[in-house]
């Protein structure tokens, strides 16, 4: 955890960190990777490959030295830590895997299958037991100092949906635990499923980063939606270690992280950093004004729902109603509404927020309430005020969509709690770690705020989803409701 008399200076840091012109990563430049089984390393920077069985393509960011995994291991440091699933490609027939070992470890394996004891016996594919190869990344610390990070990424294809796997990660003679991951419904399937949201976990204060996750996992949900600020400074490898590694009672985070999806928004704090692209394996179809090899925002399909993940925090405020509007209306153009009728949007600042630290984000507000409302997206979930808040539905600006209001009260209600949302209903979520803000329910548009560690959970099942929030630290329930479109 960053001690607090140095938070002042860390955010100044955070402000000054130069960006790579070329990705908007960051990097540091100078000095030689770490020996190799030979001694060196390939001195590729960036390499960009489609993995076996893949339809999609996985480019690495720019660093100092990425490649294939080979089967070298670090005789010095036998460690295998950080394990965490996503998804870069279709969600019924792919996950993605990234994990950080000791700096010479080359390795970069998966075995996995549907029978567990085949699994955990295996040193190679065989039988029951497959196996892919991914790639390795190396960079230097900018903060701190310290010798380097190294990580892994291996990405799986072909697979059944709605089915579950088992897999280890590593190489041979060396391998992780045995996890157990599932495949999504197909799109368009009306099975049901449920997903958890948090926010802010940095600085992980009260325990509260892991505990929120222990109740994720004690629920059952299918993944995780994160609306970014995982860590403190995005560019220092320490803070990212505290998040996976922090655990509560005899639970740790990432052996939930290991076994349900972790799909996150850059936040102002991660400020993508090269820590933050090269430790998740997220979609990569490069968009208009896009850096970060296509990370910056995305979208993916889970059963009969749409899920879009945008990025507040960039270089380029013009990005926002330019080419990532843009980007967005094709997406949301392209969902069929009859097999998807479920549309949520994250992303890390909030347009509808009522008096707390932050004020509403009215450039955001301008660049893509539109758009909301053009495609009655029925959720938008973000972070970046520590508390609970949950909107009434809202469609239209007051005045029409040319004007907005510096406040939190320019959206226009569209019902009352005695009938049914007919717009889109806005929640702030977070605070699983960072200090607690102070709110307000005064705006027009707040139903709800609470001074909370929040995390919500919808559980969908066909047109019929059920929203429940929780406090975290005490596990009691602060708001729920049912919708049936």
């Amino acid at each position: 955890m960053l001690h607090r008399s140095l938070a002042p200076f860390a955010l100044a840091l955070l402000s000054l960190l130069p960006a790579c012109e070329e990705t908007g990563l960051m990097r540091f430049d100078g000095g030689t990777t770490p020996p190799g089984e030979d001694g060196g390393e390939p001195a590729q920077r960036q390499i960009s490959y489609t993995p076996e069985g893949c339809g999609y393509t996985v480019t690495s960011p720019e660093l100092e030295s990425a490649a294939m995994g080979t089967d070298v291991q670090d005789p010095d440091n036998p460690v295998l830590h950080h394990v965490h699933a996503s998804w870069a490609g279709p969600t019924d027939s792919t996950f993605a895997v990234n994990w950080e070992t000791g700096l010479r470890t080359l390795a970069s394996r998966i075995l996995y299958g549907t029978d567990r004891a085949a699994v955990e016996a295996a040193e190679a594919p065989g039988g029951d037991v497959l196996g892919r190869n991914g790639h390795t990344m190396f960079y230097r610390a900018m903060i701190g100092g310290g010798p380097g990070t190294r990580l892994h990424e291996v990405h799986v294809c072909g697979l059944e949906p709605e089915t579950t796997y088992y897999y280890k990660v590593g190489g041979p003679g060396r391998w992780s635990r045995v996890y157990e991951i599932a495949t999504a419904p197909p799109v368009g399937s009306t099975q049901p499923f449920s997903f958890g949201v948090t926010g802010d976990s940095r600085n992980n204060l009260e325990n509260s980063w892991p505990i929120s996750q222990r109740r994720l996992d004690e629920a059952g949900v299918d993944f995780q939606v994160f609306s970014g600020d995982a860590v403190f400074l995005g560019a220092n490898q320490a803070d990212w270690r505290q998040f996976f590694e922090a655990s509560v009672d005899d639970f740790d985070v990432t052996d939930f992280l290991a076994r349900a999806p972790f799909m996150m928004a850059n936040g102002n704090h991660d400020q993508l950093a090269l820590n933050y692209v090269a430790q998740f394996a997220f979609p990569q179809e490069v968009s208009e004004g896009e850096r970060a090899q296509g990370m910056e925002w995305y979208s993916f399909d889970y059963g009969n729902a749409h899920f879009v993940i945008l990025n507040d925090t960039v270089n380029d405020s013009a990005v926002l109603a330019g080419g990532q509007a843009r980007w967005l209306r094709e997406d949301l153009a392209r969902v069929d509404r009859t097999r998807q009728p479920w549309i949520f949007v994250s992303h890390h600042r909030p347009f509808y927020t009522c008096r707390s630290t932050h004020s509403p984000d009215t450039a955001l507000r301008a660049a893509w309430q539109p758009i909301f409302d053009e495609f009655s997206v029925d959720f938008v979930l973000t972070g970046h005020n520590h508390v609970y808040e949950r909107s009434t539905p809202i469609r239209g600006l007051e005045g029409g969509e040319g004007v907005v209001a510096a406040t939190g009260t320019n959206g226009v209600p569209t019902y009352d709690m005695a009938g049914l949302p007919s717009g889109t209903v806005y929640v702030v979520a977070a605070g699983v770690g960072a200090e607690l803000y102070e709110v307000s329910s005064e705006c027009t548009t707040s139903f709800t705020s609470m001074s909370v560690r929040p995390y919500v959970i919808f559980e969908v099942e066909g047109r019929t989803l059920t929203y429940t929030a929780y406090d975290a630290m005490s596990g009691g329930m602060l708001d729920q409701f049912t919708l049936t479109k």
